[in-house]
């Protein structure tokens, strides 16, 4: 393990991307974070917590495919470029709109879909450019690393947020935010393109290609069904944390911000802890079934009403499993796909997580009519019996597929 971390470290290429990734990613959950604080502070309801993770993350399910699409047909290191241009002018128009004070909760909304959709291209450009960037042996290390650079920015984001909001208003903030995410042109300028061969590229053209390689394939098959179910009933702790934080333990801004970030820290501290264990798992799938069934438990001990303290614990151990979660369906994903379909597999990754708002809505709506902790009990039961179920019909989920 040792010698495959030092590759990786004296890859500069993989050292400066990971660096641009830290900035953007740290630079996005501290724009969710103000968004939700921004919009709970005008709604009392939990449907417009719903609606707000709907909005954020719907376009992983409308622009997923396509996305993964574009990657794999354009080159991914151009389109990362030109979306890190596109984001630094989002931030420098939220700026602009937060400046001259007219806020309304529909606004905040369509800019928060607008973010969702930014994030699902860069999310699946990134993977799979991250993927060619390293070779085989080191892949699994790789991307360990990748999420733990993203839990790390779950955490810090929020709470860099609220942090700057004691020294500056949230108009400034966003005027920074777009700065520095141009500075990330400057921090990958110098990494290669990494073409595709142009007969891999032929023989893997082609939109439908990834959703027919897909259904083929049973391990894959399956650990989107896992992670798209996963993604509607398991989250609960995540989706409706700005409401309880807000709305129940009336938080302060501090308070707020912590809240949201320990998922992060949990995930973070979890895909720390675990690393040594993690690239060593050589039944992913089945982990990852566990892994899905965990966050189940953790969202139904979310659902009582507990203190602030209580609260933090649990979603941080909620995040513990998100870290195991997160690592096992991307190494299958990616280490079972071919370079040329990556992209396209990323954008069913990104269909799949897409089930995340779409839960989350329903989730909200039924929670402003039954409430919200009877709702977060039906989900997180019925989530732990879809995941029961795709583990005892795909044996392919229970086998070895790593040996190393």
């Amino acid at each position: 393990m040792i010698k495959e971390l030092k590759k990786l470290y004296k890859n500069k290429f993989f050292l400066s991307f990971s660096i641009s990734s830290l900035f953007m990613f740290s630079a996005r959950y501290m724009d969710f974070a103000i968004i939700g604080w921004l919009i709970t502070s005008l709604s009392n309801d939990p449907s417009s917590v719903g609606l707000l993770i709907f909005l954020r993350f719907i376009p992983l399910t409308t622009s997923g495919l396509i996305s993964g699409w574009l990657v794999d047909k354009f080159p991914r290191l151009k389109i990362i470029k030109t979306i890190i241009v596109i984001t630094s002018i989002y931030y420098f128009l939220l700026s602009y709109y937060l400046l001259i004070g007219s806020e309304t909760i529909e606004i905040f909304y369509i800019l928060t879909f607008i973010s969702g959709i930014l994030s699902s291209i860069d999310l699946a450009s990134r993977q799979s450019y991250l993927s060619n960037l390293v070779r085989r042996k080191t892949l699994k290390f790789s991307l360990a690393i990748d999420i733990i650079l993203m839990n790390l920015c779950i955490f810090l984001g929020p709470n860099i947020g609220m942090l700057f909001y004691e020294i500056i208003d949230f108009y400034q903030i966003y005027f920074y935010l777009g700065i520095v995410t141009l500075l990330n042109l400057l921090i990958i300028r110098k990494n290669p393109n990494l073409s595709m061969l142009k007969n891999k590229k032929e023989e893997y053209s082609g939109f439908a290609k990834g959703v027919g390689f897909a259904i083929k394939n049973k391990l894959i098959l399956s650990t989107l069904l896992i992670l798209a179910f996963g993604n509607f009933f398991a989250f609960s702790f995540e989706s409706m944390a700005p409401y309880v934080g807000k709305n129940i333990l009336n938080s302060s801004p501090q308070e707020f911000s912590f809240l949201l970030s320990m998922q992060g820290l949990g995930a973070l501290s979890g895909a720390i802890l675990f690393f040594p264990l993690i690239v060593k798992i050589n039944r992913p799938g089945l982990v990852f079934a566990i892994s899905s069934i965990s966050l189940c438990i953790f969202s139904f001990l979310f659902s009582f009403e507990n203190s602030y303290f209580m609260t933090c614990v649990i979603i941080f151990f909620g995040g513990l499993s998100i870290a195991i979660f997160g690592n096992m369906h991307t190494r299958i994903l990616i280490s079972q796909t071919p370079n040329p379909l990556r992209g396209r597999i990323q954008g069913l990754r990104q269909l799949s997580i897409g089930f995340f708002p779409l839960g989350s809505l329903f989730l909200g709506l039924s929670g402003d009519y039954f409430g919200i902790s009877d709702s977060i009990r039906l989900f997180s039961f019925t989530g732990v019996l879809i995941t029961i179920f795709i583990l005892i019909l795909f044996r392919e989920l229970r086998v070895k597929i790593f040996n190393k």
